[in-house]
């Protein structure tokens, strides 16, 4: 297994597995079906953009994609980076234009959704810019230590950068991450929730050895 920088090329990979990884997810978001490919990838694209030496892949020794890591030691700048670079606009038009094949329903749920988010994140007692903003590795691949090489790479970031605080969120019944979040040293520090029920808010303080 390698694991390597992610190039803008890299995009489409980590698009796709997102979507195989939390079809679930994207299913309810989407209305019960799965938009088509440019709607993940131009939302891979901003995550990307913003910061791009944030972004982790996973090769197997045949070249393929298993896994990934988005990073960001600096979050706000993904959200400064929609307003700023015209992303906003863009998928409003392709949205519009169906070319990413949902309706308004499923525009509603997400902007829902991102309001809780923000809600919970900008807290006073959040505190933490950083964050694992998301991981995935493919089913074929989980059990092999993927995960914890994504991680060990996005801690090597945080400390280059120099974080003091990084946040995550994930689902309580998701022990198998929850443990490997454990290992790097992250700690519960509360709850927030969206319209498919509650995230585990983890914290870890980057003064730590672990």
């Amino acid at each position: 297994m390698k694991i390597m920088q992610a190039s803008r090329e890299d995009i489409k990979d980590i698009a796709a597995l997102f979507t195989q990884c939390f079809q679930d997810s994207v299913l309810h978001h989407c209305g019960g079906r799965l938009p088509r490919p440019q709607a993940m990838e131009d939302v891979f694209s901003l995550v990307y953009e913003a910061e791009p030496e944030a972004a982790f892949l996973a090769k197997d020794a045949e070249g393929t994609a298993v896994g990934y890591c988005f990073a960001p030691a600096c979050l706000s700048g993904m959200w400064q980076k929609s307003l700023t670079g015209g992303y906003l606009l863009r998928w409003f038009w392709r949205w519009l234009t169906g070319q990413y094949g949902i309706g308004l329903q499923p525009v509603k749920v997400i902007l829902l959704n991102k309001a809780a988010f923000l809600q919970s994140a900008l807290q006073p007692s959040a505190g933490a810019d950083a964050r694992i903003l998301s991981i995935a590795v493919a089913s074929s691949c989980r059990g092999q230590g993927v995960a914890q090489q994504l991680m060990e790479q996005a801690m090597v970031y945080f400390r280059r950068k120099k974080a003091k605080r990084v946040r995550l969120e994930v689902r309580p019944d998701n022990l198998p991450a929850i443990r490997v979040y454990e290992k790097y040293g992250f700690r519960s520090g509360g709850y927030t929730k969206d319209s498919q029920g509650q995230w585990l808010i983890m914290y870890k303080e980057m003064g730590d050895s672990s």
